[in-house]
């Protein structure tokens, strides 16, 4: 497992999902909208925390832009986004210069294990911190880049339980994880500030063994199968009530 393997999953991502979009996409899963009261995570996070113009923000896994954009543009703060993949920060960049024309938004690619210390007011990890190489590197480094009195809010996948071992490791393997996030890597210094998991959408317990199925035997030509498989597998997961997804939460003194 190397940061060029997570580059390469991301890569492999964008070239099935937007190669052809024309907008920026939310690359997390939906949510029940109608059950969560917030069109996806992002609106929660605008609606949940006190952001203003003069916050400089850092979106930590920023996809293809869009988090980034909506924050911004919410707010007209100044936002920085950063991916190992450099196809997603060429997209995001991309969009950028359509979606919202200004110096406040940029996009690198860069680890999250080097960034610059007491940078940011609020930083936001959606769904990218399972890839780390080193949970506690990346925590740390996370933590020093904020300013005092900075937030830093972790939404992820949570292992909750060791049951289904084969299960857990064929998810682990289709989408190139080293760890597996549990509560305690967070511990004592994060609080749970929002259980998502009751608004995580899954296929049905019959759809899902088929579509592994089908993914299975089109891993020879189709190259996105196995990550796409690795998503089946996270919801059977889901549905097992093995996986949680959490909105973890560190405030910085």
């Amino acid at each position: 497992m190397t940061e060029k393997a997570i580059q390469n999953i991301y890569n492999k991502l964008l070239s099935w999902e937007g190669k052809h979009a024309s907008q920026p996409y939310p690359i997390h899963k939906k949510l029940n909208a109608d059950a969560f009261g917030h069109t996806d995570i992002y609106e929660w996070i605008a609606n949940t925390y006190k952001l203003n113009s003069d916050t400089k923000v850092l979106d930590a896994g920023c996809g293809v832009g869009y988090g980034s954009l909506f924050i911004a543009k919410h707010f007209n703060c100044e936002v920085k986004g950063i991916s190992l993949s450099d196809a997603e920060v060429k997209k995001a960049s991309t969009f950028a210069t359509h979606e919202f024309r200004s110096s406040k938004i940029n996009f690198k690619q860069q680890s999250f294990d080097t960034l610059e210390p007491n940078s940011f007011d609020f930083i936001m990890a959606i769904e990218s911190v399972k890839h780390t190489l080193d949970i506690d590197k990346t925590i740390d480094s996370l933590k020093n880049a904020l300013k005092p009195n900075g937030i830093l809010v972790i939404v992820d996948d949570i292992l909750i339980s060791e049951n289904h071992s084969t299960l857990l490791h064929k998810y682990s393997k289709d989408w190139a994880l080293k760890i597996l996030l549990k509560h305690n890597h967070f511990l004592p210094d994060f609080i749970l500030k929002k259980d998502l998991t009751p608004f995580v959408l899954t296929k049905s317990q019959l759809l899902l063994p088929i579509g592994i199925f089908i993914l299975t035997l089109l891993k020879p030509v189709l190259k996105i199968a196995t990550i796409m498989r690795g998503g089946f597998y996270l919801e059977a997961l889901f549905k097992r009530n093995i996986m949680a997804y959490y909105a973890l939460e560190f405030k910085k003194s």
